[in-house]
């Protein structure tokens, strides 16, 4: 589904947002009408990455503001978590 119909659903039924990509690394995002507009949640522990044939640990970072790529709005796998 497309980021809006996601956010709407999410906010009824009380829960975050994802893409398989950051579903994969333990990434989600919690749509709130509060003053910080969303909640990025990241995992305590890395996830792997594959560079060149060889798994390495990938850790996320969490950030202040979640600044979304216009891929990233024309997306339509979208996903309740």
């Amino acid at each position: 589904m497309n980021i809006i119909e996601a956010t709407k659903k999410a906010l009824k039924e009380n829960k975050a947002i994802t893409t398989p990509e950051d579903k994969e690394h333990g990434i989600v995002f919690v749509p709130t009408n509060s003053m910080p507009l969303g909640i990025v949640i990241v995992p305590t522990e890395p996830g792997l990455e594959k560079v060149e044939g060889i798994y390495k640990e990938k850790w996320s970072s969490a950030s202040k503001f979640w600044n979304p790529k216009s891929e990233d709005l024309l997306r339509d796998d979208w996903e309740l978590f």
